[in-house]
C-alpha cells in the first residue's frame, strides 16, 4: 500500500483508499468463504440441521452478494481476469500446476469469456438492471461452486453456467439499446 508520488490526492486520502480497497478484498473474500462453508455443509449432510445451516450460510451470502454488487463487481471481474492470465502457465506448463493442458485451456478460454463479458460491471457509471445484479451473482456463485469440483470438467461446466448468466445479461442490455436506437431513429423520421 504504497504513496504514488504520481497521484493528485493528498496522502491521507490515497492511504484511506488503500484501506478501503484491503477492506473490499476482505469483505469479498469473508463472503466467498461463507458460501463456500454452506456448500460444504449441504454436499456433506449429516441431518437436517446441517442442510439447515448449509442453506442458511449460502442464501445469506447470496443476498449480500446481490446487495453490493456494485462494491465487488469490478474487482470480481479483474480476479477472472487474473485466473485467466494464470491459466496461461497452466498451459505451458502443465506439471508445475499438476492438471492437465487440455483443462487448463478450457480453464482459459472460460476466464477470459467470464472476464470479457463482465468488463461492463468495471464502468462506475453503470446502470446496474435487475438482471445484470442477478447474472453477476449467478456467475460469482458458479466460479464459488466450481472450487468446489477442484480440477475437474464438472467444475469447468459450472464455472460456464456463469458465462451463460452472464452472456443473457449483456445480450438483453444489447437488444434493449438496439431497440431503443431504433424507436429514437423512427421517431425522428416522423417529427
Amino acid at each position: 500500500m504504497g504513496v504514488n508520488m504520481h497521484d493528485e490526492r493528498p496522502v491521507r486520502e490515497q492511504v484511506k483508499s488503500g484501506f478501503v480497497i484491503i477492506g473490499k478484498l476482505l469483505a469479498a473474500f469473508a463472503i466467498g468463504v461463507i458460501f463456500l462453508a454452506g456448500s460444504e455443509f449441504i454436499r456433506g449432510a449429516r441431518g437436517w440441521h446441517d442442510l439447515l445451516l448449509g442453506w442458511g450460510l449460502v442464501i445469506a451470502s447470496v443476498v449480500v452478494m446481490a446487495i453490493t454488487v456494485r462494491f465487488w463487481a469490478a474487482g470480481f471481474v479483474g480476479f477472472i481476469a487474473y485466473g485467466a492470465l494464470r491459466s496461461v502457465g497452466g498451459i505451458l506448463a502443465p506439471l508445475a500446476f499438476h492438471v492437465s493442458r487440455p483443462y487448463m485451456v478450457v480453464l482459459f478460454a472460460s476466464a477470459s469469456v467470464m472476464s470479457g463479458l463482465g468488463l461492463r460491471f468495471g464502468h462506475k457509471k453503470l446502470a446496474i438492471t435487475p438482471l445484470d445484479r442477478a447474472s453477476i451473482v449467478i456467475a460469482a456463485s458458479c466460479v464459488l461452486l466450481a472450487f468446489l469440483f477442484a480440477d475437474t470438467y464438472r467444475g469447468a461446466v459450472v464455472f460456464n453456467a456463469g458465462n451463460i448468466a452472464l452472456f443473457l445479461s449483456w445480450w438483453a442490455t444489447r437488444t434493449s439499446k438496439h431497440v431503443s436506437h431504433k424507436k429514437h431513429d423512427c421517431e425522428r423520421i416522423l417529427a
